[in-house]
């Protein structure tokens, strides 16, 4: 099993958050596939970092190599954030690979590719 924790945020109503929305996977429906399709009921209109999203697209393709389940946690929600806390996680992203932790993009890139 593999568990990715990620932080969304909501947005103000600008030019700049539509800007930033255009490419969201609940704003944009068709730019998204696979792994985002499934995650558009937990973030609901909210929207992830670079890095963020950057880990949920590569992992699209760990998933369909392996076949392997995934779990998605937002730490933004509270009863996420405990069960990061109590795995000792304090930075987004963190991917949990068969128990092994891997935190920031860098360090993931490096274990996914």
């Amino acid at each position: 099993m593999i568990e990715v924790f990620v932080r969304s945020s909501s947005v103000y109503v600008d030019v700049e958050t539509y800007r930033e929305m255009s490419s969201h996977p609940f704003c944009a429906p068709e730019l998204s596939s696979g792994l985002h399709k499934n995650l558009e009921s937990k973030f609901k209109g909210r929207v992830l970092s670079p890095e963020d999203h950057t880990v949920l697209e590569q992992l699209e393709k760990l998933v369909e190599k392996y076949d392997d389940e995934v779990k998605v946690y937002d730490v933004s929600s509270m009863v996420d954030k405990i069960r990061a806390m109590r795995r000792g996680i304090r930075k987004t992203p963190t991917v949990i690979i068969k128990g092994k932790k891997y935190q920031g993009l860098e360090e993931i890139q490096q274990q996914i590719l």
